[in-house]
């Protein structure tokens, strides 16, 4: 955590009388949150470019109210708000990684409330909801994209200068880079009717097409891309994405059933009890 010592401040001692004193002013402490992707899938010129960790400031009551309006939550800015108070470096939330989003989240709601994640999870066979203590500090980072070994495995190459991974499809053979959602990416994608979701996730992550980024290319492509080449990118694109994992032991207190199982994310995460 970043050292926050002599971070307040007091007005120069003035002839006056003491009720007359400048009141302190209080500087928000920091702390620097970790990034799945390390700061390797951002363009140059991007303030994450290259950067394995991002200052973030502390919650305060300021970004409480911007979780509690609703104008910004049914607009779905409220997360986008609420990172653009949060990060120190001028940075426009839409950009981000969504891994490097979701571990942005876990650091300001640890800083903010504690650890202590506290939910209801309900069980997959016998339906009994079962309370469950999830320590967030236990969360850990999906960092696949990093290993040679599944790399080789679908003989994917990482393209420094378009910032994408390149590959060449098993049934056209067609040389195609697949590039990372981002925030405005993931925004986009739940806008889509879900009878075009497959060929609208190709178009987003699919980035060139031999070599050519122009979008209309790129959608006509898709549009008639082989189902066995669709299906490999949807096989690959998520070993390929550094995001944030929440998974715990579940075992249900009423059936005994074990499983592993994701942690839900609910209003409980952002408005403990």
């Amino acid at each position: 955590m970043r050292n926050n010592q002599r971070r307040t401040a007091t007005s120069a001692p003035q002839p006056s009388s003491p009720a007359a004193a400048t009141p302190q002013v209080y500087a928000v402490p920091t702390e620097f949150a970790e990034l799945p992707s390390r700061g390797r899938f951002y363009p140059e010129g991007h303030p994450l470019c290259g950067q394995k960790t991002v200052e973030i400031r502390f919650m305060t009551a300021r970004e409480e109210d911007i979780l509690a309006s609703t104008a910004l939550i049914k607009n779905g800015l409220v997360i986008d708000r609420l990172l653009e108070n949060l990060l120190v470096p001028e940075i426009d939330p839409s950009t981000l990684l969504i891994g490097d989003k979701n571990a942005i989240m876990v650091a300001a709601r640890i800083s903010a409330y504690g650890p202590e994640y506290n939910i209801k999870v309900t069980c997959p066979l016998c339906t009994k909801e079962n309370d469950i203590k999830y320590d967030l500090h236990d969360a850990s980072h999906l960092e696949e994209c990093f290993d040679e070994a599944i790399l080789k495995e679908y003989d994917l190459v990482y393209n420094t200068h378009m910032c994408c991974y390149n590959m060449q499809l098993p049934v056209s053979k067609v040389d195609i880079g697949i590039k990372l959602i981002t925030t405005e990416g993931e925004r986009y994608l739940t806008s889509i009717p879900e009878e075009n979701s497959i060929t609208a996730m190709l178009s987003v992550v699919i980035y060139h097409v031999a070599g050519d980024p122009d979008r209309d290319a790129v959608e006509q492509f898709v549009m008639n891309m082989p189902a066995g080449d669709s299906r490999c990118v949807r096989r690959v694109y998520p070993k390929l994405v550094p995001n944030v994992e929440m998974k715990f032991d579940f075992k249900c207190e009423s059936c005994h059933l074990e499983k592993e199982m994701e942690v839900p994310l609910t209003a409980e995460f952002f408005w403990p009890r």
